[in-house]
């Protein structure tokens, strides 16, 4: 090994190392607690179990569940009386746990029934651990009952319990229906920043904290406020300014007791453990609110500094291993000193991507009904032209669902499999290039792959673009690609094959469509538009009534969040090899 090579891989690891760890160093957010937390949603699903298949956990699963939160929360918040939680009252009794139980209604009287008498069994069986009960969470909502349904079934309930009732609902819904309160003896609100049509970032959470209270406060005066959901996704897609990451998650929940006491209000931290299968409705950021992961790990303490990222020194010592092999293995003894530190950086570079990609890929959990999201609008399309029957329809998109879940684990396995042969031919490729071979058999499977890629971003923006707000931004996935593309321009360079970016040149391809580059450009203007969009749902255009507001906060939110702009900027780096490849012909 000559002195430039070793000197060129030494100097790209040591500063690959220096950025890992300035990106993967615990944070400090500056925000600690001391004390332990009021209540915590309590549904204990493990991997595989799921309230929508009805497989739900064991009694010694749930027990373990429970006893793991004793010390960290006084209390739990459950959401139905039934489906393998009707055993919660007794252990919460017996584990000394006070117990906000509730019961599930929804469309079906009979199961509705079923709750509620359910519930009724428990707080008057458990007094010592039913500390408050509510009937209905969001029922309003889903739009699954009426308002003097839903009255009806917590009229019962208070006639025939000693604890305190309530009901539960986005803090919106109780000032439209603001009749609920003469039949509660709390008021219960959901207070989500991330979820909510304006969302705002953690650290400023507490302006809207004090503008929802203050309007219900001044709605419902005397009745005492339980939050009955606060909380932040430590992982998923972002919303504006309102990040999905460890620090945001820690800031917010570490923040709460502070909020709640300051304002007077109870509250209940969303969630104790992670729900996977919630990612079949609402992506990863659905499944992804609780304070342990579903390995039941705990994601962050109460106090101290907090990881940026999830397994950040796994993630970092594997791509920094990855990227000195493929330097080795690249980097050529006979490049000038210049040439073989730029090829040895280029392949840091790929290992870090690589890494990300596939971790993102094995990790994320994609919203299974973002699969069959085509099928879906061709569904309600038939559906509204009367093409079928809503029956017709209802069954078809219940057959949708149901197959869904296994669809996305075996997508998710075979994007796992395509992104590591792009990365095999894409090394391969560079090193033939290097050693001054076309590989030319290689150079066209790159090229299909490469393709592929873009046809999939296209198909990702479209659907971000108009219904995005579950879904991803699969930004990581698409680094491999991106970081194979310059270190095949410097391997062509090493072995004086060719150069530049075109995309003939680094695949010695012929010429392409021209629209493709300017469909990519145009999925990313559309994609901003639509996160912009994206705010304007009910809520917004009840608070801004005239556009003379709403355009502003409009045109704000299509820059506001960065992770769209990065999926924009990826679809435009995508696209550069496919514009440069017009202005350089294939080579010989």
């Amino acid at each position: 090994m000559t002195r430039s090579r070793l000197l060129s891989l030494l100097v790209s690891l040591l500063l690959a190392a220096g950025l890992w760890f300035l990106l993967a160093r615990p944070v400090d957010i500056g925000v600690d607690w001391h004390g332990d937390y009021a209540s915590a949603s309590f549904a204990p699903f493990r991997e595989g179990q799921s309230p929508l298949r009805h497989l739900y956990p064991t009694h010694e699963q749930i027990e373990a569940d429970l006893l793991r939160l004793k010390g960290l929360f006084r209390g739990i918040r459950t959401y139905t009386a039934l489906e393998g939680m009707a055993e919660i009252p007794e252990l919460a009794a017996k584990h000394g746990l006070k117990l906000t139980h509730s019961a599930w209604l929804g469309r079906d009287a009979k199961i509705n029934e079923a709750e509620v008498d359910a519930l009724i069994q428990a707080a008057n069986t458990y007094p010592q651990a039913v500390e408050r009960v509510i009937v209905g969470n969001e029922v309003l909502l889903r739009r699954d009952l009426s308002r003097d349904e839903l009255i009806a079934y917590i009229d019962r309930v208070r006639a025939t319990v000693k604890q305190p009732v309530s009901y539960a609902d986005v803090w919106a819904f109780w000032l439209k229906n603001p009749q609920l309160a003469e039949h509660v003896d709390f008021i219960t609100i959901h207070i989500l920043p991330y979820w909510e049509d304006e969302p705002v970032a953690a650290e400023d959470a507490e302006a809207r904290f004090a503008e929802v209270i203050g309007k219900i406060r001044a709605a419902f005066p005397g009745k005492p406020i339980l939050i009955g959901e606060a909380g932040w996704p430590s992982e998923g897609r972002s919303r504006g300014p309102a990040v999905a990451d460890l620090p945001s998650a820690a800031y917010f929940v570490r923040e709460l007791p502070r909020l709640a006491a300051k304002y007077q209000v109870d509250y209940n931290v969303v969630e104790a453990y992670d729900q996977p299968w919630k990612a079949q409705l609402e992506g990863t950021m659905g499944a992804r609110w609780g304070l342990y992961d579903i390995d039941r790990q705990l994601k962050f303490e109460r106090t101290g500094p907090v990881e940026p990222f999830p397994q950040a020194l796994p993630r970092a010592v594997t791509a920094l291993v990855l990227g000195t092999l493929l330097g080795l293995l690249l980097v050529p003894s006979t490049a000038l000193p210049l040439l073989a530190f730029s090829i040895a950086l280029a392949c840091q570079a790929l290992a870090a991507g690589s890494v990300e990609t596939l971790w993102h890929i094995a990790r994320v959990a994609i919203s299974p009904t973002s699969l069959t999201w085509f099928l879906q609008r061709g569904l309600f399309l038939a559906a509204d032209a009367g093409w079928l029957d809503k029956p017709t329809v209802g069954e078809l998109y219940r057959a949708l669902a149901d197959s869904a879940p296994g669809a996305a684990e075996l997508w998710a396995g075979l994007r796992l499999v395509f992104a590591s042969v792009f990365l095999l031919l894409s090394v391969g490729l560079a090193r033939a290039r290097c050693a001054g071979r076309r590989a030319d058999a290689l150079a066209r499977l790159v090229r299909a792959s490469y393709l592929s890629y873009c046809v999939g971003a296209i198909a990702v923006s479209l659907m971000l673009a108009l219904n995005g707000r579950y879904m991803d931004i699969p930004t990581p996935e698409f680094w491999i690609t991106l970081l194979a593309m310059p270190l095949l321009a410097l391997s062509n360079r090493a072995g004086k094959v060719g150069h530049g970016l075109a995309f003939a040149t680094l695949t010695h391809s012929g010429r392409l469509p021209r629209w493709l580059p300017h469909l990519l450009l145009l999925c990313a203007a559309a994609v901003i538009i639509g996160e912009g969009w994206a705010v304007a749902g009910e809520d917004f255009m009840a608070m801004h009534p005239s556009w003379g507001e709403r355009l502003p906060l409009i045109l704000k939110a299509m820059v506001w969040n960065r992770e769209i702009l990065g999926w924009a900027a990826m679809l435009v780096a995508l696209s550069i090899p496919l514009w440069r490849q017009n202005r350089a012909p294939a080579v010989r």
